[in-house]
């Protein structure tokens, strides 16, 4: 297994498709029935158990981008974002995502991809937003940029 496939499996699982959030035994902590589960649940309400999000090709990928199909979300900070882009990005920091999704998309079965620098920020917003109901998800290898091979469609500050 390659340095970037042990990445990936700790970030995402080892399944494909639909990915299971198996990181540190949350599954097991919140699918017991033992009473310090039920405890955990009542202190921080439902925790989901599974991250959902489907995996696509970087060639499908740049197809849903340029076609306009996916509400393309960037969740690094705006300073990062205003460095350098995907053309037609829009910049929701992930620490803003949660209380400002539902202003800019509503409809809960819009098509969104999520990218931030590396992917640890792509999983946290993969799973807030299945938290609050979105469940058409897309992302390319690890949701980073760093993988992002087009080069061609990326935008730069003027600086």
């Amino acid at each position: 297994m390659s340095f970037f496939d042990n990445i990936r499996v700790g970030l995402f699982g080892n399944n494909n498709g639909i990915r299971q959030n198996n990181r540190l035994g949350i599954n097991k902590i919140f699918n017991t029935r033992s009473n310090i589960s039920r405890n955990v649940r009542s202190i921080f309400g439902s925790v989901p158990s599974r991250t959902t999000f489907k995996l696509v090709s970087k060639e499908q990928a740049r197809n849903m981008i340029l076609s306009s199909n996916v509400l393309l979300i960037d969740v690094r900070s705006k300073q990062e974002y205003d460095t350098m882009h995907i053309r037609n990005a829009i910049n929701i920091p992930v620490e803003e995502l949660e209380h400002v999704i539902f202003s800019i998309e509503p409809d809960i079965n819009k098509y969104l991809m999520v990218y931030c620098a590396s992917g640890a920020r792509s999983k946290t917003a993969i799973q807030i937003l299945n938290r609050l109901g979105y469940m058409q998800i897309y992302i390319w290898e690890y949701g980073a940029l760093s993988t992002f091979p087009y080069k061609d469609m990326l935008v730069y500050s003027k600086q």
